[in-house]
């Protein structure tokens, strides 16, 4: 998503009874593909439950910041929402692309040796691969086992053993960005990233996704991705 693709919607000064007919209106304005950010004073949980219930399949919600003072969550329209009801694979992949794009975009930044800039755009990658990690681990991960019987030494395990490898490059590229580093120790790190989520994604959506999809019926497969959406 460009940033002109993407409005921002401040609505810390405004009263609350006012702020969830707004973030609608402003929503059912966008076109297809183009997204919102909101910037809020406190965690709009609520807002996500009263999407999912007003606006079903119709939406993605991806935190971009998560408080103490500052909360601001991108709120895209869906490109292809003919049906409410999700798959585990159409949410998943969806996300993989969206940090895909992030990750480019800081990736352009430190080549740019735009020290600060780069380091303010690695922010939101973090998070939300952390957050899709927690959601695969702590959902996706055991329904997958619970319904194929394969646990220990099944896909999940080697899974479960790349995430610790990510998350480990991930905490490396973060301790480079707040030494002000040189660009070189910051794309070595990064490639090495690159390398582990292309084959480590590709895993995933050829295997772990479908496969849980085909195990789980219409109902389940959208709860379990309104439950990872809250994570």
């Amino acid at each position: 998503m460009s940033v002109k693709d993407t409005d921002l919607l401040d609505v810390r000064n405004i009263v609350p009874r006012d702020r969830h007919p707004l973030i609608f209106k402003t929503f059912d304005s966008l076109q297809q593909g183009e997204s919102l950010v909101l910037m809020n004073d406190h965690d709009p949980r609520p807002l996500l439950y009263q999407f999912q219930m007003e606006r079903p399949g119709r939406f993605e919600w991806s935190p971009l910041e998560q408080g103490p003072e500052i909360w601001r969550i991108e709120i895209a329209k869906r490109a292809e929402a003919q049906n409410d009801k999700r798959t585990i694979a159409d949410y998943l992949e969806w996300d993989h692309d969206r940090l895909d794009g992030i990750f480019a975009a800081f990736l352009n930044l430190v080549r740019s040796s735009e020290t600060r800039a780069s380091a303010e755009a690695f922010h939101p990658f973090r998070l939300g691969l952390l957050r899709h990690i927690r959601m695969e681990e702590e959902l996706l991960f055991p329904t997958f086992e619970e319904k194929t019987g394969m646990g220990d030494g099944g896909p999940t395990y080697v899974m479960r053993l790349e995430h610790d490898q990510i998350k480990g490059t991930l905490a490396a590229i973060t301790g480079l960005l707040d030494g002000e580093t040189q660009a070189d120790p910051v794309l070595r790190q990064a490639e090495q990233l690159t390398s582990v989520l292309t084959d480590h994604n590709n895993k995933e959506e050829q295997i772990l996704y479908p496969w849980t999809d085909q195990a789980l019926g219409e109902t389940s497969r959208d709860e379990l991705v309104r439950k990872m959406q809250a994570i």
